[in-house]
């Protein structure tokens, strides 16, 4: 295989959003790209339902366990 052929499969293998943004790693990036998102639109109610998304990725960010020192 070419590197170009490698390079394209890695691509496809990567699942990435409409924005072709790669997949957030943990909830507290989540809840960064719904704001940014929340600001940017211009429908009230959908900019609601983001900003929710967004409270509810917050709230699960602070319930993450984390082990060790």
């Amino acid at each position: 295989m070419t590197s170009a052929t490698q390079s394209t499969m890695k691509e496809k293998q990567m699942p990435h959003n409409q924005e072709g943004e790669p997949p957030t790693r943990n909830p507290k990036e989540t809840a960064q790209r719904l704001e940014q998102k929340a600001d940017e639109q211009e429908g009230e109610s959908n900019r609601a339902r983001t900003e929710d998304k967004a409270r509810e990725a917050k709230s699960e960010a602070r319930r993450e366990v984390r082990f060790g020192g």
